[in-house]
């Protein structure tokens, strides 16, 4: 609605149809008010305090006006945040504003949400709550506002004097955030048409998780003449590769990372329970999320946890894969490698299969892993196998139709026995 720079930019979701404009008056009746006030507050004219983009506006004219506003003001409703332009307006603004864009945000709670729903997470970063000030009174008009709304307030006859009071306090929120926090003007074009820009408030889509499990000993607990230079406190602090830098977990958790995975870190009694545990009808464990195991071989000295992990190597877990680490720059380990290759061999029978997996990562990641860059190699390609083969064992999983008598189709006819 104006051609210069406006003090605010008002985002508000349009009624949909062709009374929609109707429909929206008392939007615009709220803009005017709102513009009153703050062109007063700030010394403006009238026309320069704000901008709304209204159904006759010509195409991109709010994309001028939102790239060179101080402040941004969203008209919160249920229908705003469903809303994608919207959504695309409240991303341009925040691109200007970088991380601190909220303190240039002031928002209006035009229709509050309904019981059990809540705000999209973008919006919840912005504080909707307006200055305690005044008498009872004026408490009294923002719990109103709070709890029905500045539409309802606006609409009726009774909270007239409440709607002034709250549309005083909006207008200096803004003022304040126009002096205080303006944020940068931008370039309109640098945002390409508006679909170049992303819904602020569309659901993310989530990454997928990624399980991993270390099995180590600690420096508390070591095996029977094992050196502590490798370990730490507990598992996570476990280095095997005294060249790489940081943790082999911290170095795996990053590599799930990259690799577009949510990694979770689950300790191996938890994990033992959940790989190997089988239904009252010995069907197997229903797979949860794809899972790398990495094993240090001197933890197989201890006969129960090597008889735990020669369960879960029996188990035959598609989704699964152990890695087995023998580091080639731990001189302890180099000189007691064929008695820990020998445990390897007699634990994970099943991965190992040296006679036909070999060359395959199952297979080499089994045999015992020698050097760190090796490792990432191995975690990166049994990562995303893993994940393959948990896509594949879940729709094998899913409930299939009830299945027709023997010997008769659907259709009529028959089928083999």
């Amino acid at each position: 609605m104006t051609a210069t720079a406006p003090v605010f930019f008002l985002s508000y979701a349009r009624t949909p149809g062709p009374h929609g404009s109707d429909a929206d008056q008392p939007v615009f009746s709220f803009y005017d008010d709102l513009r009153k006030q703050v062109a007063r507050l700030t010394r403006v004219k009238a026309q320069d305090a704000g901008h709304v983009d209204t159904p006759d506006a010509p195409s991109g004219a709010w994309q001028s006006a939102l790239a060179a506003c101080r402040v941004f003001v969203p008209l919160y409703a249920p229908r705003y945040f469903t809303d994608p332009l919207c959504g695309r307006q409240w991303t341009a603004f925040k691109r200007r504003g970088g991380r601190h864009y909220g303190r240039a945000v002031v928002p209006v709670l035009w229709v509050p949400p309904t019981d059990g729903t809540t705000l999209p997470p973008a919006a919840l970063e912005i504080s909707t709550h307006l200055p305690r000030a005044g008498g009872a009174e004026e408490r009294r008009a923002q719990d109103r506002y709070a709890e029905a709304g500045l539409y309802r307030l606006m609409e009726l006859e009774d909270d007239q004097r409440a709607y002034r009071q709250v549309l005083a306090r909006l207008a200096e929120r803004v003022a304040r955030a126009a002096k205080d926090s303006p944020a940068r003007p931008a370039d309109a074009g640098q945002w390409g048409d508006r679909h170049g820009l992303e819904d602020a408030f569309a659901p993310q889509r989530s990454k997928p998780t990624l399980r991993i499990t270390a099995l180590a000993p600690t420096a508390g607990r070591l095996p029977p003449g094992r050196e502590a230079a490798t370990y730490g406190p507990d598992t996570e602090a476990w280095r095997p590769f005294r060249t790489a830098s940081g943790s082999l977990i911290q170095q795996a958790l990053a590599l799930a990372g990259n690799l577009g995975f949510e990694p979770e870190l689950v300790a191996f009694e938890k994990a033992y329970e959940s790989i190997v545990h089988e239904g009252p009808g010995r069907e197997p464990a229903r797979p949860v999320a794809p899972w790398v195991l990495v094993v240090d071989a001197w933890a197989l000295g201890d006969p129960r946890t090597s008889d735990m992990v020669r369960r879960i190597d029996r188990a035959n877990r598609p989704w699964l894969a152990v890695m087995a680490v023998l580091a080639g720059d731990d001189p302890q380990t180099q000189r007691d490698r064929k008695r820990l290759t020998d445990r390897l061999r007699d634990t994970l029978s099943w991965h190992r299969q040296l006679d036909d997996v070999r060359h395959t990562a199952r297979g080499a990641a089994a045999q015992g892993i020698a050097q760190p860059d090796a490792f990432a190699w191995l975690f990166a390609e049994l990562a995303k196998s893993c994940y393959l083969r948990y896509l594949d064992s879940i729709q094998d999983d899913s409930p299939r139709p009830t299945p027709a008598r023997r010997g008769v189709t659907g259709s009529g006819g028959r089928t083999s026995d």
